[in-house]
């Protein structure tokens, strides 16, 4: 059996985590559309009502990676499927994350659901902003951290033949429920809803855009794009 490093716990102050009202919009579906000043108003307010409960924390670990046809042997569990063998192809380690924005975020979002159901749909998209921008911040931790290497795009379970089933193993094997308290429903999907897990490659060639999101890049022909 192969060293296997121990789980990593890190913790982000809420003040921190850059939330950036275009990507509310984004996540609003505004698409290219100006958002009229009552929204406006109410994004920039439910940023802050957001920041004042959340609690970013992660868990991770560096594993050996080995990609084939077959799929990935992450050393700590084996994930089926060719497009993360793809995105992992030519990387000898990985990282594997969960991250959330903590429980109190999801009992707000709840309790705005019965005052207003419209403030709860911009607080949701909030979170989806705030949540992928803390993972923005810890790969670029990681990237600074493995110097000479490259961080691949981070893949996560439900993405391209990456079955949703993986999330058990991944949360198990880094002991997320006990560590950041991240659990699963029946269904696959983590709870708090603004949590997120992913495996994240390292390579000596990969992706050089500095937020690892597809969607804003405009190299179209990526080999590492998702």
């Amino acid at each position: 059996m192969s060293y296997r490093k121990p789980v990593t716990v890190v913790e982000q102050n809420a003040n921190s985590i850059e939330i950036i009202p275009q990507k509310v919009y984004r996540y609003l579906g505004l698409g290219l559309s100006n958002p009229d000043a009552q929204l406006e108003a109410l994004v920039n307010s439910s940023i802050e009502e957001f920041r004042e409960v959340a609690r970013f924390r992660a868990c991770y670990r560096i594993v050996p990676c080995q990609a084939s046809e077959k799929g990935t042997d992450l050393d700590v569990l084996f994930a089926p499927g060719k497009n993360l063998a793809k995105n992992l192809s030519g990387c000898d380690q990985a990282i594997l994350f969960a991250a959330t924005a903590g429980l109190e975020t999801e009992r707000q979002r709840k309790r705005k659901e019965i005052i207003s159901p419209s403030s709860a749909l911009v607080l949701d998209a909030v979170g989806t902003a705030a949540i992928e921008s803390f993972c923005d911040v810890l790969c670029n931790t990681w990237r600074k951290e493995f110097t000479g290497s490259f961080l691949r795009p981070r893949f996560s379970p439900g993405y391209g033949d990456l079955p949703l089933e993986i999330q058990g193993p991944l949360l198990e094997s880094l002991d997320a429920k006990q560590l950041i308290g991240v659990t699963l429903t029946n269904a696959y999907l983590m709870l708090p809803q603004k949590s997120v897990s992913a495996i994240v490659g390292i390579g000596k060639t990969g992706c050089i855009h500095p937020e690892q999101d597809c969607q804003a890049c405009n190299k179209t022909n990526c080999e590492f794009r998702l």
